[in-house]
């Protein structure tokens, strides 16, 4: 983190405070929204797979339908249980004739494999299964990401969300959300991962008609998820809901919010406890944020209990405008990876989203200002961690 963030600091690239400033502007200009949200084609076929179980049972059946290819893009596959089966039921597959590549992130493997028994095993395991595996990685940008997760399957089905390759994401005490895509929208994200697969440096989706918008460090001043969601805040009418991992207390975010609920609109955020947060060293930050909502008149809810990880990223306003998918819109996010995520107008998306809200808030309980005032006063320290390293909240 350290070295990062010097590297950061020598190449010059924006401090957090001009990034609010430039991302602030987003609010009073509906048109970014209008802009960087797409439309889904009236003949895609949208469902969520919320429950670990089924996520995982949902891969296996898309793997089994496949007749051409499988392409992956993760940011990790664990050598556990979970990571072996993926491993097996990918094995079946080049066994049928249908070409599978595995694109995973070079960083985050190489921690895994300093963190977790097994895993160069499982990665020999995946060569030998006729498996094209290739790891992520940015020479000119040596502290960047690749955070992007989908599944493609034929090029015109798509499973995209936050979860990766590991037990953790299969069993029901982590709360993530899987969003399988059939249909003509589908189509972009087919070059866009030739582009990652073959090491270019960003990916880029060149429609600006498409409903995916990409978020990369290179690029970070105009970060297409944060100008929208700041956008859509600013003229949000009735209901802003945001399920966010790790909400952190960006000036840009708190002050749309705040503006929305003098405006009369109803602001609703699920996030992490300090309990289920399994980023301990960020809950300063996102505690400051749910302080900054409450304070204003909005209303926050947390999954509770150790283990209990949440790990969405959605961000539903007036029930239509969307973004989904693996951003977190925190800091770390637009500061060193490249993320993907679906951003549209579809009061039929917004529909379900609301829904799996509605389900996320009944297993959770309210934050009280009360609550995280006294907590931020009990851990003041955690207040300096996050002021040196706020990149990587």
């Amino acid at each position: 983190m350290l070295r990062a963030r010097l590297w950061t600091l020598r190449r010059g690239e924006p401090r957090c405070a001009e990034l609010q400033r430039l991302w602030s502007q987003a609010e009073a200009h509906p048109e970014l929204r209008d802009r960087l949200s797409g439309t889904l084609s009236d003949d895609d076929r949208v469902r969520l797979v919320v429950s670990g179980k089924d996520a995982f049972a949902e891969r296996e059946a898309l793997y089994a339908s496949a007749k051409q290819s499988i392409d992956i893009a993760t940011y990790y596959i664990q050598s556990d249980a979970t990571g072996h089966a993926t491993v097996s039921a990918l094995e079946a597959c080049v066994a049928r004739g249908i070409r599978v590549r595995l694109l995973v992130d070079r960083y985050m493997m190489s921690r895994k494999t300093a963190e977790v028994e097994g895993m160069e095993s499982l990665e020999a395991r995946v060569r030998d299964a006729g498996v094209a595996l290739r790891s992520w990685h940015d020479a000119a940008r040596p502290f960047d990401s690749n955070h992007r997760k989908m599944i493609l399957i034929d090029g015109c089905c798509a499973l995209v969300g936050g979860r990766n390759f590991a037990d953790h994401y299969r069993g029901d005490k982590w709360r993530d959300v899987d969003l399988v895509l059939e249909g003509p929208s589908v189509a972009p994200l087919v070059p866009l991962f030739q582009q990652l697969w073959d090491g270019l440096p960003d990916g880029r989706i060149c429609d600006e008609r498409s409903c995916w918008v990409e978020s990369t460090p290179r690029t970070i001043r105009d970060d297409p998820a944060m100008l929208g969601v700041i956008s859509a805040i600013g003229v949000a009418r009735c209901t802003i809901d945001l399920e966010l991992a790790y909400f952190v207390a960006h000036d840009s975010i708190c002050d749309a919010l705040a503006h929305a609920s003098a405006r009369g609109v109803r602001v609703r955020l699920l996030t992490n406890s300090a309990e289920s947060n399994d980023l301990p060293f960020a809950m300063w930050t996102t505690y400051e944020g749910v302080r900054r909502v409450l304070e204003k008149g909005g209303l926050a809810y947390a999954r509770r209990g150790a283990g209990r990880t949440l790990h969405t990223k959605y961000v539903v306003v007036d029930g239509e405008w969307v973004t989904f998918g693996s951003h977190n819109l925190d800091y770390y996010s637009p500061r060193y990876c490249g993320e993907l995520n679906l951003q549209v107008r579809c009061a039929r998306f917004g529909g379900l989203l609301t829904e799996l809200f509605e389900g996320g808030v009944a297993e959770a309980s309210a934050l009280t200002l009360d609550e995280v005032s006294r907590w931020l006063a009990e851990h003041g320290a955690l207040e300096l961690f996050d002021r040196v390293f706020r990149d990587f909240q």
